[in-house]
């Protein structure tokens, strides 16, 4: 459990979105509420900050309302810092669906005895004061604005002794701060390469070769000039460290992340929930493909590898499916087919497959 109370706040007019619900908007198969919901279970005490009775729900958060209605998220900080039992209240806007538990992790980590807010600061020096702790001591302060009609979030932070956490030298984006203010900012996001390189995942049953058509088609796909980075499932877990090394040592000590660094690469174990994957995609900065192993049931393009002999399609969405790989052809109508042992057949496939999805955005 975290040690500090979190607060979705979830009042707004959506002006700049001609009054769309933007917490009921979807991503990934989540409401923007559902997702922050989901990230910050673990703090010890949740509040959604709403500007009347009733407006949403959230299983497992307690409904708090703003004390002066139509005066912004200051009136919702406001009624959450209210009801807080912790000394630290985390604030995150409920149109940031992008905000990550770790980052919660990491501001938090600067919160003090002698401050009274903990602001995230994104490279370019802005601070944003809804993705931000503030302590209980902070209230009256606050309160005192809210009554004044100072209600810009910004200006307030000089009335409190505020640290800004930077992003400066972090694995975060400065996205992840993002707020969807308007239409375009949600295609955006919906949109798998928005945020990094375009994901196509290598899908079926276990021991239908997957791993074997990867390791053949990568070789001609680098001589090409793509950049390919790889990201493998593993349902059954696996131990990242060779037992007697240092690295297995210190993680069977305790330590739930450990990093061994040399002059040419890198190598970072922790452990951590599996549903947070998405969190590894900044880490393949650079490349021009992610070429995910797994993830039958994803929404990403897919190239589905059937079993020696023959079989069915595990692929949850048929209109994902760009192409199936066999000896023989499946005969699956609108949906090409692969010779596996046609390496640079498929790797010339997947690179004109890349283009298209570059210059479309199909997700």
């Amino acid at each position: 459990m975290m040690n500090f109370d979190a607060a979705i706040i979830a009042g707004g007019a959506a002006s700049r979105y001609d009054g769309v619900d933007k917490p009921l908007l979807t991503t990934a198969g989540e409401t923007f509420l559902e997702r922050l919901g989901r990230e910050l279970a673990p703090a010890a005490n949740r509040f959604l900050a709403l500007d009347r009775p009733g407006r949403y729900r959230l299983d497992g958060w307690r409904e708090v309302v703003d004390p002066l209605p139509g005066r912004g998220p200051l009136a919702g900080i406001v009624a959450a810092l209210r009801e807080a039992r912790s000394e630290w209240l985390l604030v995150v806007a409920a149109d940031m669906p992008r905000f990550r538990r770790p980052l919660a992790e990491f501001l938090f980590g600067y919160c003090r005895p002698d401050v009274l807010a903990v602001t995230a600061m994104d490279r370019s020096g802005r601070e944003h004061p809804l993705s931000a702790f503030y302590n209980r001591r902070a209230l009256p302060v606050l309160e005192q604005a809210l009554l004044d009609g100072r209600l810009r979030l910004r200006d307030l932070l000089d009335d409190l002794t505020t640290i800004p956490a930077s992003l400066r030298h972090t694995v975060f984006p400065d996205d992840i701060l993002a707020n969807i203010n308007t239409p375009d900012d949600y295609a955006a996001l919906i949109r798998p390469d928005a945020d990094g390189p375009p994901i196509i995942a290598v899908c079926g049953v276990k021991n239908s070769g997957k791993t074997t058509f990867l390791e053949r088609v990568i070789p001609p796909l680098v001589a090409s000039g793509i950049r390919v980075g790889v990201l493998k499932h593993d349902g059954h877990d696996f131990s990242p460290d060779v037992p007697g090394t240092d690295s297995y040592r210190l993680r069977l000590a305790g330590a739930e992340a450990v990093g061994v660094y040399s002059r040419y690469r890198y190598l970072l174990t922790r452990e951590w929930d599996e549903a947070r994957w998405g969190e590894l995609l900044p880490a393949f900065a650079g490349v021009d493909v992610i070429l995910l192993e797994g993830g039958k049931t994803n929404s990403y393009p897919k190239i589905e590898v059937l079993p020696r002999g023959g079989g069915k399609t595990v692929a949850s969405d048929p209109e994902t499916l760009l192409a199936v790989v066999s000896e023989t052809d499946p005969e699956i109508p609108g949906t090409p087919f692969l010779q596996r042992d046609d390496a640079g057949a498929a790797a010339r496939f997947l690179a004109k497959a890349l283009r298209h999805i570059r210059r479309s955005g199909v997700s």
